[in-house]
């Protein structure tokens, strides 16, 4: 991502869609105006975005999760979610779980990934007067559904002084069928130089049990056990519970790839048959120029297997390649992005709808965004062919809005298809035609001045 934070990512495939729940990291400031280090201690909303080919994102409504306007009022705040869904009374029912910072584990619900998400229980899953839950930190949650369809939850954290090598804080608690109940007490598994940010996968009949390192690993550990100080470990048992053996290491710190230590979370998913690692960084705030705060931005780079265990991932600024290409024929909300600059993106709820419509607003002149891999060839004609596109867009307080629309680049280099003018502050339909029809496999580049705000756009046949 380019123009927000978001961490502690989760993932959930669904359908021919990737939807990703972040902890939405926020810039704080001091009385001088000056950023000052995230204390993480005002996040109370989680970020949403999803793909249909990890290349272009949508960028949704943020899930107000804790505090007063939030969904679960009870909570203070809300980090690292993990997600899942089953089948409830014949329809697909989603469950999203969260930390109340390191002091419990909460649980929504929605009948769609995106929500409107319910707190079903009002109060905490697991909490600190849980049995068995005597442990530094009671947060960073992962959920598994085996396939004879029982469910478990995972969570825990934190290293007892004197017990680097065992901590004892991880734990693993049996759902009820329900999904927001606990089948049982919690149960210590034992992971070697435990820290936080527990994953669960399951991978030619074996579990695979994922966590971050803390930051005491001594050498002679990393010769023995292959693992180092805050990176992502990979155990496998043949329960989901446990227990487990270590088999070593997949991720380093991000500080490797990047130069910027700090806590390493992930989530591991398939999509399409490829296994993919998705974690976090902070490179957004060295392009942003922020001296290493502590903000986060969320990763997915490759995750290769070989003969049912995985391999170590390579942390890239690039990111994975576009699977399969975007069809620029449907129409898509103004919040898809595969690239942007000096954009933000938000939600409005139209009259009639029943979703939030996701808009992009330009920050300055100059502003843009970048749709990757789009297939004019993907019309439903003989001859497939883009002759003009429909926008839907409105201008901002200053009217007079512009925006230019080019293949290629952003810059005066790449081909111009048209420009639209604006003045209305109402959201409306706009035709802009072609002089050619447009074939072929293209980057697209909506290039703005301040205040346009777009909506929705689509080509046409």
């Amino acid at each position: 991502m380019t123009h927000t934070f978001g961490a502690d990512p989760t993932v959930l495939v669904y359908g021919d869609r990737v939807y990703i729940y972040m902890t939405a990291d926020t810039l704080e400031y001091d009385h001088y105006l000056e950023i000052k280090n995230n204390s993480y201690g005002t996040i109370n909303t989680l970020r949403v975005a999803s793909s249909a080919d990890l290349a272009n994102w949508v960028y949704h409504e943020p899930i107000k999760v804790a505090g007063y306007n939030g969904i679960a009022k009870w909570a203070n705040l809300s980090w690292a979610p993990a997600i899942t869904y089953k089948e409830v009374n014949g329809q697909d029912k989603f469950f999203l779980y969260f930390s109340n910072n390191a002091n419990g584990v909460g649980v929504l619900t929605a009948d769609n990934p995106l929500g409107p998400w319910t707190d079903p229980i009002g109060k905490a899953l697991v909490s600190r007067q849980t049995p068995n839950c005597d442990i530094p930190w009671v947060f960073d949650p992962a959920v598994f559904i085996d396939d004879d369809g029982k469910a478990y939850l995972y969570f825990g954290g934190g290293v007892p002084q004197g017990k680097e090598a065992d901590p004892g804080s991880a734990r693993v608690v049996m759902l009820g069928d329900d999904m927001v109940s606990l089948a049982g007490d919690p149960v210590k598994i034992d992971v070697p130089y435990f820290f936080e940010a527990i994953g669960m996968n399951k991978l030619n009949g074996r579990y695979i049990f994922s966590y971050c390192t803390n930051w005491s690993v001594p050498e002679e550990a990393r010769t023995r056990l292959g693992i180092d100080r805050a990176v992502i470990a990979v155990m496998s048992g043949s329960n989901p519970m446990g227990p487990f053996t270590l088999e070593g290491s997949i991720l380093r710190n991000p500080g490797t790839f990047f130069g910027a230590w700090g806590n390493n979370h992930h989530d591991i998913f398939n999509f399409k048959g490829q296994w993919y690692i998705a974690y976090h960084s902070q490179i957004l705030e060295e392009a942003m120029d922020i001296d290493r705060k502590g903000y986060r931005v969320t990763h997915i780079d490759v995750l290769r297997e070989n003969n049912g265990r995985f391999m170590p991932s390579t942390g890239t600024r690039r990111g994975v390649e576009q699977v399969g290409r975007l069809n620029p024929y449907l129409q898509h909300p103004g919040a898809t992005s595969g690239i942007s600059a000096e954009m933000s993106f938000g939600s409005v709820l139209l009259p009639g709808s029943q979703q939030p419509n996701e808009y992009a607003d330009a920050l300055k002149n100059g502003s843009w965004l970048g749709i990757i891999g789009a297939d004019f060839e993907l019309g439903s004609t003989e001859n497939p062919g883009a002759k003009s596109i429909t926008i839907n867009a409105r201008a901002g307080q200053q009217g007079n809005c512009t925006m230019e629309i080019r293949l290629g680049s952003p810059s005066g280099t790449g081909e111009l298809l048209g420009t639209l003018k604006i003045r209305n502050a109402a959201f409306a339909d706009y035709i802009i035609d072609f002089k050619n029809t447009i074939n072929g496999v293209h980057d697209i580049f909506f290039i703005f001045n301040s205040g346009f705000i777009l909506n929705s756009w689509q080509f046409n046949e």
